[in-house]
């Protein structure tokens, strides 16, 4: 099974680490048989009424990475957006047929960024999970198995980090 993450924009492209920006994805099903994704944007959709019952889901991670400029280093910057589904919720799964594709836009807000302002490249990356959550007394436990590794390298988008200024600092 073959598919690949294309990150189509990015606005603006002079981001400020702090601030959600705007981000399209175009997800492609590259091989010969039909992909099944998560498509909604709300766990809390896919959860049973009994909050003591576990369940399980799949989560798609769209992700916006940092790369070299120069060469295929990470630059550490990342952020990405997650999609939830199951078999349970038809309507939060997509079926792609081989050639078939769909356009994802969201707001994404980095959670790792470089220290200094540089001129980088993002590239879109995911990772396919499927979950179980377990929930329990005092607490909770997700079991997660990744599935589909990613290993394709798709077009890039030249960025610009700007530097974090003030109250954009981070607590520590």
């Amino acid at each position: 099974m073959l598919w690949e993450i294309y990150l189509l924009r990015v606005t603006p492209t002079d981001i400020n680490p702090a601030e959600p920006f705007q981000v399209e994805f175009k997800i492609l099903n590259t091989g010969t048989a039909p992909i099944e994704l998560p498509v909604s944007p709300l766990l809390s959709d896919l959860q049973p009424n009994d909050e003591s019952v576990a369940f399980g889901y799949f989560s798609l991670a769209l992700v916006v990475r940092g790369e070299g400029e120069t060469q295929r280093t990470d630059v550490a910057c990342m952020g990405f957006v997650e999609l939830y589904g199951s078999p349970n919720h038809p309507e939060s799964m997509i079926v792609l047929r081989p050639g078939e594709w769909i356009r994802v836009g969201a707001n994404v807000k980095l959670l790792t960024w470089p220290s200094e302002p540089v001129s980088t490249r993002f590239r879109g990356d995911f990772w396919l999970r499927k979950n179980t959550f377990h929930p329990h007394p005092g607490g909770q436990f997700i079991e997660a198995q990744n599935l589909y590794p990613n290993n394709a390298r798709t077009p890039f988008v030249a960025v610009r980090l700007l530097p974090l200024v003030g109250s954009d600092m981070p607590k520590r």
